[in-house]
């Protein structure tokens, strides 16, 4: 959709009209019916986000647009979230499959002037939910519209990924029940629109948030030696963290602690009684998380008693990484090099020290990233207030997801001893 409103269909996948079956000619025509509405959902979605576990009005319109196409759902906890009905095969048994796209938004103000901008200030679908959202849409409409496939499927819009627990809450309302694989797409704004990249292995990082509180003994500016300064020692602590920690990790393991927030103190002539710090530890590989965590724990402990203040830090639980399973991801390879071309597919992408709740659905995988880039503009990144994408790369998720789910082998095979627990 330009400038002016008018849909162009991008000349990437002219190809994918080219039915070879039934199923895939019904689906096709499906897509081309609901092609123009794709940008209208995600403007839609775009003027209107919501913070994770506030996801309340986005999934208010998602179920109206189901419930006006009579597909049949499940909401998640508290209204927030939407778990499809299982599709069935045209054959039985056959493997089910389930596509997933998170639908919350970030707290960061919207810097672009568009007419579509967000409404609500200081909120804004900066991670591209937005459009992973229209993607699934459009598709749950385009699928459940042409009728039966070779495999039967289901959808799931997801609420609070940016928190981290929102997959849970989803598997806890039977999301994964009798799947074989779940597939997602994430945006990428440093890829051209009209490719994808899809890499089997390591896709994000483990990831475990953490707070410290250091408490000391307030007074005056003036008079520190009568006091523990809590701002000090959160001073020699942060430069602790990031000098040990990359020393005392093998140099071949990637590890990033980072420290995003230190709170204390409420004037310059008043030493606060407590600092609070708030940061996150990534890695490749979850023996590594834990090896920083403990040398976190063992500074905060000899920082403590080397200024004689206390050190309490508390970790938040461990986020997995995302791990593309090899069999998932050598179909979803295929369907996307005979939809785009083989040039057009990137498959030695290096993973992201970002991180991503898909890990929490225990079943085998894979996460793809949608190029979002317009020709001739400078990448707009990831959860920044000017971040924007090409709309014509939102037909080409859902055409992706389609061709993923007719060319998957109508024949059970057995993923069991690719699951991780």
């Amino acid at each position: 959709m330009d400038k002016a409103g008018t849909f162009h269909q991008p000349h990437w996948i002219t190809k994918s009209s080219k039915a070879i079956n039934p199923a895939a000619a019904r689906v096709s025509a499906q897509i081309d019916r609901i092609a123009p509405r794709l940008p209208v959902i995600r403007r839609h979605l775009h003027q209107h986000p919501e913070l994770s576990g506030a996801e309340l009005a986005t999934t208010a319109y998602l179920a109206k647009q189901l419930s006006d196409a009579k597909i049949p759902y499940l909401l998640g906890a508290g209204k927030r979230g939407i778990i499809t009905g299982t599709a069935p095969a045209a054959n039985s048994p056959a493997p089910v499959i389930a596509l997933r796209a998170d639908i919350d938004a970030l707290p960061i103000a919207e810097e672009n002037q568009i007419s579509y901008r967000s409404k609500n200030n200081g909120v804004m679908h900066a991670c591209g939910h937005d459009a992973h959202s229209a993607i699934l849409l459009g598709t749950t409409l385009a699928l459940h519209r042409a009728g039966k496939l070779p495999v039967a499927w289901r959808s799931i819009f997801q609420p609070a990924e940016e928190t981290g627990c929102g997959a849970g809450e989803m598997v806890a309302r039977g999301a994964v029940k009798g799947l074989q694989a779940i597939l997602a797409l994430h945006v990428d704004p440093t890829l051209p629109a009209g490719h994808v990249s899809i890499t089997p292995g390591p896709q994000s990082a483990f990831c475990q948030d953490f707070v410290i509180e250091v408490r000391g003994k307030g007074g005056h500016g003036a008079r520190p030696h009568n006091t523990i300064d809590p701002i000090a020692v959160a001073a020699q602590l942060v430069t602790l963290i990031y000098q040990a920690v990359p020393r005392q990790t093998d140099a071949r393991d990637p590890v990033v602690v980072t420290i995003g927030m230190i709170q204390g103190g409420q004037a310059p002539n008043i030493i606060p009684n407590a600092v609070v710090m708030k940061g996150t530890i990534r890695s490749f590989d979850q023996a590594v998380s834990d090896h920083a965590r403990q040398n976190i724990q063992r500074l905060c402990a000899g920082t403590a008693r080397a200024f004689r203040a206390r050190i309490a830090p508390v970790f938040d639980r461990l986020l997995q990484g995302v791990i593309n399973d090899p069999y998932v991801t050598d179909i979803c390879l295929k369907a996307a090099r005979g939809l785009l071309g083989q040039h057009r597919v990137v498959t030695d992408r290096r993973p992201s020290m970002g991180a991503e709740d898909f890990a929490d659905y225990p079943v085998p995988k894979c996460m793809m990233l949608l190029g979002t880039r317009s020709p001739r503009e400078k990448i707009t990144p990831l959860h920044t207030g000017t971040f924007s994408l090409d709309e014509r790369a939102l037909l080409v998720g859902v055409r992706i997801f389609v061709q993923i789910l007719l060319e998957w082998p109508s024949k059970h095979h057995d993923l069991a001893g690719c699951r991780r627990a």
